[in-house]
């Protein structure tokens, strides 16, 4: 069953109505016909099941058959504040992350980062990430899509992350993350779980001794250099894992 978010007033009571590009893609892409059966989700965590009975590419509509209550957010959240890289790569990171489940990104920018960063650089982007989180969520079975913050320096990163804080680094040898989260236990977890991951050239020591003086613990991820973007889902994967949240 295709899967779509919408915004809130396309589900009035027991009918649906929805136009735009979601619209067009029932109608030209996957060629929808009266009689097929979607679901719309308004983030709110609801999840509704439509039979249709009109398709067009300005508008499809239906009857709302069926609902689903509200699973929340995984428990404790993730957020991952990722370094900026490459393009393809950063939206890599964000696809595959959001399908395991991070409830925030928050890009990052740090010494090494190899895209010149500015106001008009980060606009231009933002709907192309959007629309990438909200893809992966609908694809992945999720009735929210993680939230998408401003891009903030490494120091506001560190400063304003909260929960269980871990920073992977391959400098780290001792503490990996299983250790680090076993070591803080259940209650310290309610807060959640921030993860920071540094750019293609890695965090300089003077970074990574900042965030540890800001209480974000470095931790390993083993004897191999990854990639950022690899960092960031064996991270979140390790994390998740160890939470119980893959069938640990």
């Amino acid at each position: 069953m295709h899967r779509f978010f919408v915004p809130p007033e396309c589900i009035d009571g027991d009918r649906a109505a929805v136009t735009g590009a979601v619209a067009r893609q029932l109608a030209t892409v996957l060629r929808a016909s009266p009689g097929d059966r979607i679901a719309l989700l308004d983030d709110t965590g609801a999840e509704y099941f439509v039979t249709l009975s009109r398709v067009g590419p300005k508008e499809v509509a239906g009857a709302v058959t069926g609902r689903a209550a509200d699973a929340g957010h995984p428990f404790p959240p993730i957020t991952l504040y990722q370094a900026l890289v490459k393009a393809d790569r950063f939206e890599q990171a964000l696809q595959k992350c959001t399908e395991l489940g991070v409830a925030r990104f928050v890009p990052v920018v740090t010494e090494r980062c190899v895209p010149r960063v500015d106001a008009k650089w980060a606009a231009n982007r933002y709907p192309r990430w959007r629309r990438i989180v909200t893809e992966a969520a609908e694809q992945s079975g999720r009735r929210r899509v993680p939230a998408l913050d401003p891009v903030v320096r490494l120091e506001a990163a560190c400063d304003g992350a909260e929960g269980v804080r871990l920073i992977p680094w391959e400098g780290e040898r001792s503490t990996g993350i299983r250790a680090a989260l076993r070591a803080v236990g259940p209650e310290a977890l309610r807060g959640g779980v921030s993860v920071l991951v540094g750019p293609e050239g890695g965090l300089t020591e003077g970074e990574v001794a900042y965030a540890a003086s800001r209480g974000v613990e470095p931790v390993s991820l083993g004897p191999r250099v990854l990639r950022s973007e690899t960092a960031a889902m064996a991270a979140v994967a390790a994390v998740q894992y160890e939470l119980g949240e893959l069938g640990g």
